[in-house]
């Protein structure tokens, strides 16, 4: 097994980018879910309710933070994105409440110009805390602004296979995975409780619930839900659409793995 591909989503719910090599760190990739959009009230903005977020793209250039409207070009680059020093304000993702800093560089007005969507921005700095579920962390992990853990691993092979089921090809990136592994049968997620890529070595502690997001088209923000109809058909367990499996990386301080790198189940 190897690496096929490698993403990072700098904004929660935006669209991302193919890299070729991700820099890891225990709370997910450097430059992965470190930003978020946020309502009034602090509450995460998300592809559930705004499907047009998929059209826009997020991309890191130093401290700067640039988003780029695919459809018209549109563009907006937000200087010293990196907000160590921003007013620290409540966010809540899911049932975490938490504080983070305000991108002050980052208006209300450009914002919603290039969204289309009353919000503001969000950087988790070196002093935000958001624990692991409890349930599922080993000591004092942590985790960024993702749904729930730092890394999520997919199989091609297994896309494929929901492919054929669908009728036609349902694009990976509906699954916004960090880690895309080639070489193994489809399915084969279900059995990998630890993995070693490349130098690093990643546990993961649980399938990944699937919901509404897999049914928007990256390329159109269409929403089809029939994709999630025969996912469901084939991914259901306990009553939860599964696909993919959540990771941490068993490492501290900063590591890296690239496109190729050799895939081992341990």
């Amino acid at each position: 097994m190897t690496i096929q591909s490698l993403w990072e989503f700098p904004v929660k719910s935006l669209a991302g980018n193919a890299v070729s090599t991700l820099h890891l760190h225990p709370l997910g990739a450097t430059n992965d879910r470190r930003w978020m959009l946020v309502d009034e009230t602090g509450r995460f903005i998300s592809q559930r309710e705004h499907p047009q977020l998929c059209r826009i793209q997020a991309q890191v250039a130093g401290n700067d933070l640039i988003l780029t409207h695919l459809d018209n070009g549109q563009q907006l680059t937000i200087a010293n994105a990196r907000a160590e020093r921003g007013a620290l304000v409540p966010v809540t993702v899911w049932d975490d409440t938490f504080t983070a800093r305000l991108v002050p560089s980052a208006t209300v007005s450009d914002l919603s110009d290039l969204v289309g969507i009353p919000c503001r921005l969000v950087y988790m700095a070196t002093d935000s805390h958001r624990a692991l579920d409890p349930d599922f962390a080993l000591a004092d992990e942590r985790v960024s602004f993702a749904d729930g853990f730092p890394y999520l691993i997919t199989n091609q092979a297994s896309v494929d296979v929901l492919s054929g089921h669908y009728g036609s090809e349902v694009a990976m990136l509906r699954f916004r995975p960090n880690i895309v592994v080639t070489g193994a049968a489809a399915f084969a997620e279900d059995d990998w409780k630890t993995l070693h890529i490349g130098n690093a070595t990643f546990r993961l502690p649980k399938p990944c619930a699937r919901c509404i997001v897999v049914t928007v088209d990256p390329q159109t923000a269409e929403q089809q839900p029939t994709v999630l109809q025969r996912l469901a058909d084939l991914r259901t367990v306990n009553r939860k659409i599964q696909f993919g499996m959540n990771a941490c990386w068993l490492g501290d301080g900063h590591g890296t793995i690239a496109v190729g790198d050799a895939v081992r189940k341990i």
